[in-house]
């Protein structure tokens, strides 16, 4: 009866939010009067079948959490970019400190051909590409995105 009752708790825990660890399910359990061992907590863990993600322990099958609708490239440009300089092959993106992590990102996930990489600091982005011409176009390409153009 104690284990049904204990992993009922586990299945409730988990469904309610992300558990990230077993040391915070055993917090979790310990809140509800429930005081177990890392490897009671392992066991029950396999036993009902649960899988980690990177949201945190589930159920098999268990449908993921939707990912929250992330800004256009347009918006982050128009909300974090101060500048676009081209240097040689490189393109140079100064945005407000902070800030240029994600303008990164956003860079990257666009798939553009001629962008090969970058590097971002505090509030500077190195865009690397194959040459000049290519630059060129990675400028333009963020210029049209910053008015809205694809």
């Amino acid at each position: 009866m104690e284990n049904l009752y204990r992993r009922n708790q586990i299945l409730d825990i988990i469904g309610k939010g992300n558990v990230l660890t077993q040391a915070q399910l055993r917090r979790a359990l310990a809140q509800r009067g429930i005081h177990v061992t890392q490897a009671t907590v392992s066991r029950d863990i396999e036993e009902l079948g649960l899988v980690k993600t990177r949201e945190g322990y589930r159920l098999p099958g268990a449908p993921e959490p939707a990912t929250p609708p992330q800004p256009t490239l347009s918006v982050i440009l128009k909300e974090f970019l101060r500048e676009v300089r081209l240097a040689s092959n490189l393109v140079v993106v100064k945005t407000h400190p902070g800030n240029a992590h994600t303008v990164a990102v956003a860079l990257d996930s666009t798939g553009w051909s001629e962008l090969l990489g970058s590097v971002a600091g505090d509030d500077t982005i190195f865009l690397a590409t194959a040459g000049t011409r290519e630059a060129a176009r990675v400028r333009k390409r963020i210029m049209d995105a910053l008015e809205g153009s694809p």
